[in-house]
């Protein structure tokens, strides 16, 4: 189990969000001249002076490969809607509010997988209501209900483990509004028996929940905390490719341009004078001069294309990290197209399955708080099938064309119609699928009279 490491879910945090090192503020010293950031990614060069480095941060810009990878990895995961059984008006009135913030359920949860899928891990807050009203209806018009909160990893200040694998006590920075209703830095700490705010030694509030176990649960990717998952790798990657496209545009700025020459003849070397002719020539000037027309050089384009091959190929090897498939080279051989596709199947089936259990348990916490005797029942899709739709069309059509048995290809039009129509209603999807399976029966009888 890796130690624990704030600073390392925070560096992922920033990565995620194109935050902090990877969006330097760059400040004005007192001459006026634009001082170096003192948090950044950038890595300095050795004679690099400190104006210069600090017009490189200005102009330095970053684009997220690990957003991009964790909101496609969550699009996959929530393109089937988990199935819920919420028979009661209260489960139901959280689950069109889940976090007391107006998301419904769904969308929090594809929220929640973004952060847990970059990081590895995250945690939920199942708080308690902070009243109980007389009557239902009160109940859910003044929504005093339990709400979910998911609090990022780097936000923990201390915790303690129990032996079943879950929090004995944790704590965390967060806000709080105090009485005249300004909002605090404080320190929450959640145990199994109650939970207190604090900020510095002062208690704020605090109280007994009564639940036998901490509020506040985990989840990882791994199952056991903490964890970095497998795209946390990718921030890495994207700090080096950070500096990389810094590179190559300071390259460009400095290189792309042609340099004016004007060949000086040697009987005229006594009067050539360099400073007189040293301001460069643009469009605010002119050159006046004598003897052969100036000439310009243009200056080698290999460094620039070394930092793009490489770039290049630091794009790749995060694409391979992200389990990215929609784009495929042109190039790959079908079985390594196929071995990436259940790799992903596989990854979101795994994800999938964890996120159900979280569910579970933070639905079983808001019944104990709700004091209701049965919790929701919640079913996650944990079936993926993703695919190149064209190789899935091909394959039907090889079918058809070689006369396979008509229940063959009534299997594979079943594949193709979930893969391309995936994201329709269910009841709709098995309409299809059961129209699929009517002409298979019925062509059935009329083959095998043509055969006899």
């Amino acid at each position: 189990m890796p130690e624990f490491s704030a600073t390392r879910f925070r560096f992922i945090a920033e990565a995620l969000e194109g935050t902090g090192g990877f969006r330097p503020a760059v400040g004005i010293d007192a001459k006026g001249n634009p001082s170096a950031p003192q948090h950044t990614y950038l890595v300095r060069y050795p004679r690099e002076s400190e104006v210069k480095f600090a017009r490189r941060n200005e102009v330095a810009w970053y684009q997220s490969h690990l957003a991009s990878a964790c909101e496609r990895f969550a699009s996959y995961l929530s393109a089937r809607s988990a199935s819920r059984d919420t028979f009661s008006p209260l489960y139901s009135a959280m689950a069109d509010d889940i976090n007391g913030c107006g998301d419904e359920i769904d969308v929090f949860w594809h929220s929640f997988a973004v952060q847990a899928k970059a990081r590895g891990s995250m945690l939920l807050l199942v708080d308690a209501p902070s009243a109980i009203q007389e009557t239902l209806a009160d109940q859910i018009a003044q929504r005093t209900l339990p709400v979910w909160h998911p609090i990022p990893p780097e936000k923990i200040a201390d915790y303690q483990m129990g032996d079943d694998g879950r929090f004995e006590w944790v704590s965390f920075s967060g806000r709080y509004v105090i009485p005249d209703g300004e909002e605090v830095a404080a320190l929450w700490r959640f145990d199994r028996n109650g939970w207190q705010v604090k900020r510095g030694d002062d208690m704020l509030d605090g109280g007994e929940h009564g639940l036998g176990e901490c509020p506040v649960l985990i989840f990882t990717e791994s199952g056991e905390f903490p964890c970095y998952g497998s795209f946390a790798q990718i921030a890495d990657l994207s700090r080096r490719l950070f500096n990389l496209t810094s590179e190559l545009d300071e390259i460009l700025r400095a290189q792309t341009f042609s340099l004016l020459t004007y060949q000086v003849p040697p009987e005229s070397a006594h009067q050539f004078d360099a400073g007189a002719v040293s301001e460069a020539i643009g469009t605010h000037n002119m050159l006046v001069h004598n003897g052969q027309t100036p000439a310009f050089i243009a200056p080698p384009d290999g460094p620039a294309r070394i930092y793009l091959d490489t770039i290049a190929a630091m794009e790749r090897r995060i694409n391979d990290i992200a389990l990215a498939v929609e784009a495929p080279d042109q190039q790959e051989s079908g079985i390594a197209l196929q071995m990436r596709f259940q790799a992903l199947n596989a990854a979101l089936s795994t994800f999938s399955g964890g996120m159900q259990d979280l569910e579970r348990r933070a639905w079983e916490i808001s019944r104990r708080m709700l004091g209701l005797s049965v919790a929701p029942d919640i079913r996650w899709n944990r079936d993926f099938t993703l695919a190149d739709i064209n190789t899935e069309l091909a394959t039907l059509q090889q079918l058809q064309m070689a006369n396979a048995p008509l229940g063959l290809i009534a299997e594979q039009m079943k594949r193709f119609v979930m893969l391309q129509y995936g994201g329709i209603e269910q009841d709709r999807a098995a309409e299809l699928i059961a129209e699929i399976d009517e002409q298979d029966h019925e062509r059935t009888p009329d083959t095998n009279h043509n055969q006899e």
